[in-house]
């Protein structure tokens, strides 16, 4: 029996009168680890944040957007953190900062993604668009 179904039809919107047509996207990267770092940057411009990392479940750094901070001991701290065994209380230049972790499963792997300064909505801001990055190039 012929199969009935059709293949969507997808056709380019046509640009607006006046008005440039403009990618999301500012920076592209084919390399894994270039996008991730491209796209948790976009996060922390995004969110207000001071920096934005993944961490393993054993605490090493996988990526991070571009800072100078040295982040390999926020990196080891970060599934404690997420797994609510400990409460991060970070200080940076005299001023406490706050830190939020979300896990994710990625390729059969725990990922924490925790966001760093900012206000609440802000570091919410900067998880949920980390984590999409994340999914979207990791697996």
């Amino acid at each position: 029996m012929p199969s009935t179904a059709r293949t969507p039809l997808r056709i380019t919107p046509l640009p607006r009168p006046g008005r440039r047509v403009t990618e999301r996207r500012k920076q592209r990267s084919r390399k894994a680890a270039e996008a991730l770092e491209l796209a948790l940057s976009g996060a922390v411009e995004r969110g207000s944040l001071d920096v934005v990392l993944i961490a393993d479940d054993c605490g090493m750094l996988v990526s991070s957007s571009r800072t100078e901070l040295d982040l390999e001991m926020l990196a080891a701290v970060t599934p404690i953190v997420a797994r609510g065994r400990a409460k991060a209380s970070i200080k940076r230049n005299g001023e406490q900062r706050e830190l939020s972790v979300k896990s994710i499963r990625v390729l059969d792997e725990t990922l924490h993604v925790a966001a760093l300064g900012g206000d609440a909505s802000g570091r919410a801001l900067g998880l949920m668009h980390s984590v999409t990055a994340a999914r979207r190039i990791l697996e």
